[in-house]
């Protein structure tokens, strides 16, 4: 029960590249003042996340995205090269700047409030990925809700016609909803908590458990679905099993990647032969590894260090 995924499987990610311009406070936070802090910007966004992330753990990945003409797309293209990633589908826009993510965090990594400026990702149209969509070979197709909701429809339609698996990450609640029409094509869904509610369309009732909201999901379809809470226990479904999984122990840093590294560390588990199940650990293990970094893509992440995490955690258990 692992989606389809094999040793040999590629992975092609539809999905949003930024800037990320990150702040910290030192202490807890006082809003509506100023506070004392640390900053750092690099290269982020859930498409490129994952990519990198993937590209770490020693897989073939191919990213498709959207990037202006300017100092940060050439930064991100860096990033991404340096890892490995093939970059012949990041188109370059002659009109808008590389999208950027502006995001707060608190003392202890936990985010208080992040901004997104991605309106490049509009032109990612059906149109425009219509040609890469035909050359795309076997294998895994990522996507993440930062693309519009026509273009996300028409990658998992051609995905569903050559019968390939699909990962699909819900980025923000108010993108999430994008993925609700395709939920019944979806092999692989990933969403927090209030994302989840977002899909089935109900409001974020601490309440209802993940464990509940990750079964409704694969209620509507979806054949294989994770629900995280923070540093709370996640929650995996597929079809009418459901299954609760506590965190690994960090030291956090920062939490902002933890979500990509964790579905990339599950697509790499799943490809070296884990079941379902199993391979929560391996996505699990690559989200700690990276909350203990300040960068999105930790440079700690490696398909050794992750067995190593996973290890240790059996042990500690």
């Amino acid at each position: 029960m692992n989606g389809g995924l094999t040793a040999e499987t590629t992975f092609t990610v539809f999905g949003g590249a930024t800037m990320d311009h990150a702040a910290f406070t030192r202490a807890p936070p006082v809003l509506g003042a100023s506070n004392p802090g640390a900053a750092r910007t690099s290269p982020g966004g859930v498409g490129l996340n994952i990519a990198r992330d993937l590209a770490r753990l020693g897989r073939q990945v191919r990213l498709i995205t959207r990037i202006g003409r300017d100092a940060d797309g050439e930064a991100i293209l860096a990033a991404a090269i340096a890892d490995g990633v093939e970059t012949p589908g990041v188109g370059i826009s002659g009109a808008l700047p590389t999208a950027t993510y502006r995001a707060a965090f608190d003392n202890e990594g936990n985010l208080i409030i992040g901004i997104a400026d991605m309106a490049i990702f509009d032109e990612v149209t059906p149109e425009s990925a219509a040609e890469v969509v035909a050359a795309m070979p076997d294998g895994t197709l990522v996507i993440d809700a930062n693309l519009p909701a026509a273009t996300l429809a028409f990658v998992v339609g051609a995905a569903t016609s050559a019968d390939l698996p699909v990962a699909a990450v819900a980025v923000s609640p108010a993108k999430a909803v994008k993925l609700a029409p395709l939920l019944d094509r979806l092999t692989f869904l990933f969403a927090t908590r209030r994302e989840s509610a977002a899909l089935l369309r109900r409001p974020d009732d601490a309440s209802v458990s993940t464990k509940d909201l990750a079964a409704r999901l694969a209620g509507r379809g979806a054949a294989h679905v994770i629900v995280t809470d923070s540093g709370e226990p996640l929650a995996a479904a597929a079809g009418l099993e459901v299954h609760l999984f506590a965190p690994f122990p960090a030291h956090v840093r920062s939490v902002n990647g933890a979500g990509d590294a964790l579905a990339a560390g599950m697509l790499h588990g799943l490809a070296c032969g884990r079941g379902f199940f199993d391979a929560v650990l391996s996505g699990l293990a690559a989200a700690a590894i990276t909350v203990e970094e300040d960068g999105t893509v930790a440079d700690g992440l490696g398909a050794a260090a992750m067995e190593a995490r996973i290890a240790k955690a059996r042990i500690v258990t």
